[in-house]
C-alpha cells in the first residue's frame, strides 16, 4: 500500500507519538551531527520534530538555530521544550509548498525528516531546495535512513534465526548509491559519511539473542551508545540503518 503525505503528517499531528522511543539512539543521532556543527553558526533544523536536537544545536556557541516542521503538535512540543531559548526561531514549514526561510545558512540539518517524504521524486526535490539555502561553504549535515543498513543488519539477524527489522510503513529510506549519485549530478560534494552501526548490531543484531525483552532503557542498550564502543569497533555506516552524508556544494 502506497501513503501519501497527507498520512504521514496526520500521524506525526498524533499527540501521543514519539518521535523515537530509543532514547539512546537519538542522543547518539544528535551527537554525531553536534559534533560537526561549528560555533558561530547560523543553522536550519529541518524537520525539527519536537527540538530534541534543535537544543542541543543552540547551546553551541554563537549559532543561530532556525527550526522548521510540517506538524504543529511537533512543534508544539518542541516550543515547550525550547521555551526560553532566545537564539532558535520556530517555524511551521511545509516544504513541499511556499515557505518563507532564509538562504543564508552555515548548516542545515535534516534528521529523519526527508525519509517522511514518501517518494523519490520529492526527496529529490527537497534536496535541492535545501541545497539552495546554504552559504557558498554550508553543509548539509543529513541523517537520514539507510536501505544498505537495513538489509545487512537484517542479514546479519538472520544467521542469528531473528526476523528482520522492516522500515515502517511511514518511511522512505535512500539506496546510498542512488542518494550520492544524484546529489553528485546536481554538483554536490560528498564531503564525508558516518554511522551507528555500533549500537545497531549490538542492541539490534545481538542484545536480541540474548535476552529477547525489549528494554530500550538497558544498561547494554548505554553500554552499546558510549564513544568508547564506537572507537573499539569502528564500524561507521556499517549496519547502520542509519547514516550521516555531509553534503556540500
Amino acid at each position: 500500500m502506497i501513503h501519501n503525505n497527507k498520512e504521514v503528517l496526520a500521524y506525526w499531528n498524533k499527540e501521543n507519538v514519539e518521535s523515537m522511543y530509543d532514547k539512546n539512539l537519538i542522543n547518539s543521532e544528535i551527537e554525531l551531527i553536534r559534533k560537526r556543527i561549528t560555533r558561530d553558526s547560523k543553522i536550519l533544523d529541518a524537520g525539527c520534530g519536537e527540538g530534541e536536537g534543535t537544543i542541543v544545536y543552540s547551546a553551541i556557541p554563537g549559532t543561530t538555530v532556525h527550526g522548521a516542521d510540517f506538524s504543529e503538535t511537533r512543534l508544539l512540543k518542541a516550543s515547550k521544550r525550547l521555551r526560553g531559548k532566545k537564539n532558535v526561531i520556530l517555524k511551521q514549514t511545509d516544504f513541499l509548498k511556499q515557505y518563507s526561510l532564509d538562504n543564508n545558512y552555515d548548516f542545515i540539518v535534516s534528521q529523519r525528516f526527508l525519509i517522511n517524504l514518501m517518494e523519490w521524486k520529492l526527496q529529490k526535490k527537497v534536496l535541492v531546495k535545501l541545497m539552495g539555502m546554504l552559504k557558498k561553504d554550508g553543509k548539509l549535515l543529513m541523517l537520514e535512513g539507510s536501505i544498505n543498513g537495513v538489509n545487512e543488519l537484517n542479514t546479519f539477524r538472520k544467521t542469528c534465526s531473528l526476523e528482520p527489522i522492516p522500515v515502517k510503513w511511514h518511511n522512505l529510506f535512500f539506496k546510498d548509491d542512488k542518494l550520492i549519485d544524484f546529489m553528485k549530478s546536481k554538483h554536490f560534494k560528498l564531503l564525508d559519511e558516518d554511522g551507528l552501526g555500533e549500537y545497531f548490531l549490538l542492541t539490534r543484531g545481538i542484545r536480541p539473542t540474548l535476552d529477547k525483552k525489549l528494554n530500550w532503557n538497558s544498561k547494554f542498550n548505554k553500554i552499546a551508545a558510549s564513544n568508547e564502543i564506537k572507537n573499539i569497533l569502528n564500524l561507521r555506516g556499517r549496519f547502520s540503518r542509519l547514516k550521516l552524508w555531509v553534503f556540500g556544494k
